[in-house]
């Protein structure tokens, strides 16, 4: 495409020997040539740098940081493309993913973000938690700046955003689960994405990430984060604080339920 816009994948990474050499892969193998891709490591230990330094077409930085958020603020700043896609060293893009995005920020030059649908994956790459991505596809497909404000049904690997708009809202280090949540609600401010009706990435939860390990402070901070950019949504705003609560109760649940299984197993 003429006149394509460059796009930066950002890479957070400390200690993904396991999976980062899949996430490189699903960048280095889209069909959009118009990509870099930055690894910013946070001084990883078992193997990750050596993936790093073998890894073709990858800029990387390993020193010690203050998490997640500082990695990705340092992304951005490193950054040469005009658009900027986060994905987790555990993540993956799927095949004609920027692609999409380009066309549709091309189409769209006025749009200063855009998102799509998202699987979920476990270790080994499966497919999971199926019900959870249609409830997710099923508000997305119905983006509003108030039904967003409910819940955060829009998922980070799958979401891409003008570097412009990344250093005028940096990611909050006092964060330590939903800063994006933080920051999309402050692009959804501004404007509305663009939502493509195509699937995108692929989120990796497991045993021992923080989306399974943390997932009370996740919601706290969801709900937090509604109060401090839900002006003018008060409804909204309410429904946020109930659901917070609902979800972490059901997610009690169903850790319940999994350790009543695995007791009658033994």
């Amino acid at each position: 495409m003429a006149d394509s816009p460059l796009i930066t994948v950002v890479t957070p990474s400390f200690n993904a020997a396991a999976t980062i050499e899949e996430t490189l892969r699903s960048v280095r193998e889209q069909d959009y040539a118009h990509v870099e891709h930055v690894v910013v490591d946070g001084g990883s230990t078992d193997g990750t740098v050596e993936i790093l330094e073998r890894a073709e077409g990858v800029r990387f930085v390993s020193e010690p940081d203050r998490g997640l958020s500082h990695a990705m603020n340092k992304g951005v700043v490193m950054a040469r493309g005009a658009i900027i896609g986060w994905l987790n060293a555990d993540d993956v893009y799927l095949p004609g993913a920027l692609s999409a995005v380009a066309a549709a920020f091309m189409a769209r030059p006025e749009a200063e973000w855009a998102t799509g649908r998202c699987l979920i994956i476990d270790g080994d790459g499966r497919e999971i938690r199926r019900g959870a991505t249609a409830y997710k596809n099923f508000f997305l497909r119905r983006y509003s700046r108030s039904l967003y404000l409910t819940q955060n049904f829009i998922s980070a690997p799958a979401t891409f955003a003008r570097r412009e708009a990344y250093l005028r809202h940096p990611f909050r280090e006092d964060y330590a689960m939903s800063m994006d949540y933080d920051v999309f609600l402050q692009l959804a401010q501004a404007g509305d994405p663009i939502v493509l009706d195509r699937d995108l990435a692929c989120f990796r939860m497991m045993e021992g990430t923080l989306s399974m390990s943390s997932f009370e402070r996740q919601f706290a901070e969801h709900a937090e984060q509604a109060r401090a950019h839900g002006a003018g949504h008060p409804i909204s705003v309410a429904v946020n604080q109930a659901m917070s609560r609902l979800i972490v109760l059901v997610y009690h649940g169903l850790r319940a339920m999994r350790s009543v299984r695995a007791r009658a197993r033994r």
